[in-house]
């Protein structure tokens, strides 16, 4: 079996943190508008995510974290603010936004922590579902990671960032998150809702209109007198990123009613 199947397993939770601190932690100084550096950014996201994720596994029966969501984003929160105060002792610029940083530190943990917990809870239900068989069907939660490449790509094709490196990063990141977010928006509607092209239309059109004139914000500092110009690449990148995300939502529900998956 792929252990990437299985979202409760250690390579899944040391990409989910390694996706969720490489993520936030250069969309969080984007929102804010602070300056950061790129390579303390990527030290920083790479080395948090390992110690996170390796130190709330170890101790993840012993923190209870098994036992609710809740407890998972506690965990969560206070290791990333642990994470912080050792940081910004190594590194003094993390204390001159002192806020903006804890912010978006809390932002990045509490959900960590609360992602370990509901992957574990769901996919013990899984198990559980079928506790003789030890190769279990996780379904659509199999796909769970191609998300991610859905917004990428969507981004890309919006934004053509063939200009410096560092906006190319920003859009490859930005579209990753956007198209997590879109998969929870797909995860958590009514497979009804999936049977309608009609309503199917109206939430990616709305949802990734909404979204993507977000994401399109965040790139408010680079050129700001053309700021509207990325605000209509961020609608385009969340209306692709939708499309392509609740179309393979569909397709999933489709396969997994009928057994194929």
């Amino acid at each position: 079996m792929n252990a990437f199947q299985q979202r409760s397993s250690w390579p899944s939770s040391l990409l989910t943190g390694l996706l969720g601190w490489i993520g936030w932690i250069f969309i969080g100084p984007l929102i804010f508008g602070i300056e950061a550096d790129f390579y303390m950014q990527s030290i920083l996201a790479i080395s948090s995510a390992i110690i996170q994720i390796i130190s709330l596994r170890i101790l993840f029966f012993a923190l209870r974290m098994h036992r609710g969501i809740a407890i998972g984003i506690f965990w969560g929160a206070l290791s990333a603010l642990g994470l912080y105060a050792v940081a910004s002792g190594i590194y003094p610029p993390l204390a001159t936004d002192r806020l903006y940083w804890v912010l978006i530190y809390l932002y990045i943990g509490a959900p960590i922590g609360g992602f370990l917990s509901y992957f574990y809870r769901d996919d013990l239900k899984i198990h559980a579902s079928n506790p003789e068989n030890d190769q279990h069907a996780y379904g659509r939660d199999a796909h769970w990671l191609e998300p991610f490449g859905f917004g990428v790509v969507a981004y890309l094709i919006a934004f053509h960032p063939f200009g410096p490196v560092q906006l190319l990063i920003n859009v490859i990141i930005t579209g990753a998150v956007s198209g997590i977010a879109a998969a929870g928006a797909s995860h958590f509607s009514p497979d009804s809702w999936k049977r309608s092209y009609l309503l199917l239309g109206i939430l990616i059109i709305v949802l990734g209109t909404a979204q993507g004139a977000v994401t399109g914000l965040l790139f408010r500092n680079c050129e700001p007198h053309s700021i509207t110009n990325f605000i209509q690449k961020g609608i385009a990148g969340g209306i692709i990123t939708y499309l392509i995300t609740f179309l393979r939502g569909r397709q999933l529900a489709f396969k997994e009613e009928n057994g194929i998956i």
